[in-house]
């Protein structure tokens, strides 16, 4: 019942209205095809149930003098004439019968030869007493009449008639309220369509210009379909195009106050940029004016040297830390061979600093669709961090491939493992937090970055093992379906 009650809600108003139209007309026109087929039927045997009975009453007045005597031939003349005289019905034979059930004459001497005994299933008729005997298969009917003379019977007229045309009469009456019935189902099944899709029509409008809301690009109702809509409808077509007007006037304000949000992040961005560049510009300028007079003295020059590489150091990272925060979503530049290809160089001071080895594998082939600076930027910041974990004399290793739709990139060292630190740089980034407080930047930048890729990083540590990175970014359009998903979960969590 609950199936079948789920089909019936999920055909369309416009539809299951006409149907149900349908469905009752036809059971009205088997109602009363029913009622008037009965009716005619009563009918038509009463009428040949008076005709019978007119008929039956001419024959047995006719053979009345034969069968008291007994005289064959008067009774089958008497039959004879009767049948030919009477024509309302369709008499198809009649016999006369004696009370102890032989025939004493019929109209159809050959088949019901005289002084022969009545057949067993006419005599089950007469037995059974039934003026009047009806079989709509066969077409036939039979009527009964005992022929009494001072209150003794004696004898029985038998006769059969054909009703076929009665039958036929019928059978044109049913095939009439068929047509008349199916034509009037058709017609108000149809009008019943045009009238439930005109009714909701109204609601099927609201539904499209929903859609349009729903894609981003809502459209208000024409006063053109606002004046051809009823009175009922006029005032909720009014009421969605100012709801629409009031959506576009709230989206046009938090965009202005998005924007200016935006501006006043971009004011305070540089104001403390600037503060924190320029704290030690100065005292990098004092070292720089010192080298000038005094560059030639071999412990001021180390001494200043210092200074400014720390001081360097620390714009470095301020600088990197602001644009891994504020840097705009990923590009769609293709990262080829030639993109890596000149990073042993940039870390060549830091190799060159602990006279460390690099083992460089670079087996990209072609161009790969994945941010090329956004992977740039990763592993140098995983090879400057694999330099500051290597011990001297140490080796370092780099490996990046493309496999399965996805870039790889590996970075290891031998030195003495990550630690716990690492590890918190990494989740930090990967989680979109900012760097805590005595965490570096590098691990975090890349995890940022990787995380902005939709990619995944994973950190193997062990003791007087070294440590090996993996990064994980996923190519072309697995990326952008990937990126769909973490952006509309990032918002539900949001």
């Amino acid at each position: 019942m609950q199936a079948f009650s789920r089909l019936i809600s999920s055909i369309p108003l416009a539809l299951r209205v006409p149907l149900l139209v349908a469905l009752l007309m036809a059971l009205v026109a088997i109602a009363i095809s029913q009622v008037v087929l009965s009716r005619l039927a009563r009918e038509q045997e009463e009428s040949l149930r008076g005709l019978s009975t007119a008929f039956m009453d001419g024959v047995a007045t006719a053979a009345t003098p034969g069968l008291l005597r007994q005289d064959i031939w008067e009774t089958f003349d008497s039959l004879d004439r009767a049948r030919r005289q009477y024509g309302a019905i369709n008499v198809l034979y009649v016999i006369v019968i004696l009370p102890d059930g032989q025939v004493l004459a019929s109209s159809e001497p050959e088949r019901y030869p005289a002084t022969s005994a009545l057949p067993p299933d006419l005599a089950a008729l007469v037995a059974g007493g039934r003026p009047l005997l009806i079989d709509d298969d066969l077409g036939r009917a039979w009527t009964i009449r005992d022929i009494e003379q001072e209150s003794y019977q004696i004898g029985t007229v038998l006769a059969e008639i054909d009703i076929k045309d009665i039958l036929a009469i019928r059978q044109e009456v049913l095939w009439t309220l068929i047509f008349v019935n199916g034509a009037l189902t058709a017609v108000f099944s149809l009008s019943g369509y045009l009238l439930v899709r005109r009714m909701v029509r109204p609601i099927s409008l609201i539904q499209q210009h929903l859609a349009t809301v729903q894609s981003g690009q809502p459209q208000p109702i024409t006063d053109r379909d606002i004046q051809a809509a009823g009175p009922e409808y006029r005032d909720l077509y009014r009421r969605f195009n100012d709801m629409i007007r009031s959506q576009a006037e709230r989206e046009a304000f938090a965009a202005e106050l998005a924007n200016q949000e935006k501006m006043a992040m971009l004011g305070r961005l540089a104001s403390g940029m600037a503060h924190e560049v320029n704290n030690p510009l100065g005292g990098l300028m004092n070292a720089v004016d010192t080298l000038d007079v005094h560059g030639d003295r071999e412990n001021v020059r180390r001494r200043t040297i210092d200074l400014l590489r720390r001081g360097l150091a620390g714009i470095q990272n301020v600088v990197r830390a602001a644009l891994v925060t504020y840097k705009s979503a990923p590009g769609h530049a293709r990262l080829s061979r030639a993109d890596l290809e000149d990073l042993p160089f940039l870390i060549q001071h830091e190799t060159g600093a602990k006279h460390l080895t690099l083992d460089w594998q670079n087996d990209i082939e072609g161009d790969l669709p994945v941010d090329a600076p956004a992977i740039r930027q990763i592993a140098l910041n995983l090879l400057l961090n694999a330099c500051a974990a290597s011990s001297l004399r140490g080796a370092i290793r780099f490996r990046a491939w493309a496999d399965h739709h996805q870039l790889v990139i590996s970075v290891s060292d031998d030195g003495p493992g990550l630690p716990e630190v690492a590890y918190r740089a990494v989740e930090a980034g990967s989680s979109g937090e900012g760097v805590p407080d005595g965490l570096g930047l590098g691990l975090w930048t890349a995890a940022r970055l990787a995380a902005r890729l939709i990619g995944k990083m994973t950190l193997q540590s062990g003791p007087s093992q070294g440590a090996v990175i993996t990064l994980t970014a996923p190519l072309g359009e697995e990326r952008e379906e990937e990126h769909v998903i973490a952006t509309t979960r990032a918002r539900r969590l949001g």
